[in-house]
């Protein structure tokens, strides 16, 4: 049976609730387990605020790396939003330090209050953008589209919103009694079950089978596009291009780490939560407890790990621009974007051109052209030249054509620059890629 809040006990000339929702002195279980908890907890804040630092740098000054804004670029955005979730959860644990010195965790505590909201808010939004990169995948890989950029950013401030309203609903209820000591650190209450499960546990369970459940049907997806590919199974107009569907398989591996992460490390205190939960607010064992807090935050210098390590692989598959070097003055130096296989080919900043019956019906010009280069037409320029949108389209991964549909073409051109002395070749090669398409 759960303890009542009263009567409270005197520490230090100031009244808190009873055990166990404060404990005068600490477990030596406890005092020593928060160490490493602490020191965890520290290498994520330091490792977290350092990327979230140079991802903002670059994305103000996107001009002396990219050809494209970094915002536009959705894979790194979620990337940046799952960091300062982690940021959040950590610096919860970095409260243990606090609790380790004074040899007590005491509620109702500003410090005790400050860790159990950053640590809910902080584990529900990370909850959720694991979720939000795990869908984004699925769309980008699966359907071959790209998300508009308002119903994208409107998307993650919506995740922040809801779980800042899941945090502050549970506060909103019952005050400074929802954040207490819960095992070695402060959570809500062990008198608020049904709070824990329908304001945090249920959404972290969804988030863990949810995103097996969605990168199992993308690579199903996916391993079945690429095998119709490489056999010469699909023909005619709806084929894919190979160097996309290529970049899109390295790009969902990629992706497909962080949620690997995230269940690898918060599913032991949930699974002991819902233990807690099935036996009557049973609890578990000290040393559990500290070895599940020790993983979960851990979270934080774990994705900034995986985002340092892959950084170059995703952003030479998304990024235009991208190589080291090769910024806006410098194009067509250096290993840059436009020299790679998906220069030519595109996945995010692709264009596409659609020819219909053989006739060109969609082109864009160069809008950092002079004015008579902006006006001229397909015949003269064989090239298009265009700082890639957010609303770019991609090259389809799974596309169909309807029945009696008009015979209509989707050629993926990729941001791509030509000597002028190539000039005459490349409008060749243009004509008879016209040909080729009327034939169809």
């Amino acid at each position: 049976m759960v303890a009542p809040y009263s009567p409270l006990i005197q520490v230090d000339g100031g009244e808190y609730f009873p055990p166990p929702y404060s404990v005068r002195t600490l477990s030596s279980t406890v005092r020593h387990g928060l160490i490493p908890v602490g020191i965890l907890a520290t290498a994520s804040v330091i490792s977290t605020i350092g990327l979230i630092g140079f991802i903002s740098w670059r994305i103000l000054n996107w001009r002396m790396h990219y050809k494209t804004f970094v915002g536009y670029n959705q894979y790194v955005v979620l990337v940046l939003n799952l960091l300062l979730a982690d940021l959040q959860q950590a610096a919860a644990f970095l409260i243990s330090f606090h609790w380790v010195n004074e040899n007590y965790i005491l509620a109702p505590h500003p410090a005790c209050f400050a860790q159990g909201w950053l640590l809910h808010s902080g584990d529900v939004a990370s909850a959720f953008f694991v979720l939000a990169i795990a869908l984004h995948t699925f769309f980008t890989a699966v359907y071959g589209k790209r998300i508009g950029t308002k119903t994208f950013y409107g998307g993650v401030s919506g995740a922040w919103i809801f779980s800042y309203f899941l945090t502050g609903l549970g506060v909103g209820m019952h005050g400074s009694k929802y954040f207490v000591r819960a095992g070695a650190w402060c959570w809500v209450s062990s008198e608020y079950e049904r709070d824990r499960l329908a304001l945090h546990y249920i959404w972290l369970f969804i988030v863990e089978f949810g995103t097996i459940l969605i990168y199992c049907l993308t690579f199903w997806q996916l391993r079945a596009k690429t095998s119709q590919l490489f056999a010469g199974q699909q023909v005619g107009h709806n084929l894919p291009n190979q160097a996309t569907v290529e970049a899109v398989n390295r790009i969902t591996k990629l992706m497909t780490l962080y949620p690997c992460v995230y269940v690898v490390l918060t599913l032991p205190l949930a699974a002991g939560r819902m233990w807690s939960m099935a036996h009557h607010g049973a609890q578990y064992s000290d040393t559990f407890s500290c070895v599940a807090a020790a993983l979960l935050t851990s979270c934080g210098w774990v994705d900034a790990a995986l985002y340092t390590l892959t950084r170059k692989a995703l952003l030479r598959d998304t990024m235009p621009g991208h190589g080291g070097s090769s910024g806006r003055g410098r194009r067509g130096q250096g290993s840059s974007w436009e020299a790679t296989e998906l220069g030519q080919k595109g996945i995010t900043h692709t264009r596409t051109v659609t020819v219909e019956d053989g006739m060109l019906r969609d082109t864009w010009d160069d809008p950092e052209g002079s004015d008579a280069e902006r006006g001229r037409s397909l015949k003269e320029t064989p090239t298009f030249m265009r700082d890639p949108s957010p609303s770019g389209s991609i090259d389809p991964i799974l596309s169909g054509r309807k029945a009696g549909q008009k015979v209509k073409t989707e050629v993926s051109v990729g941001f791509a620059e030509m000597p002028t002395s190539e000039s005459s070749e490349a409008s060749e090669r243009s004509r008879t890629s016209s040909s080729h398409h009327r034939r169809h």
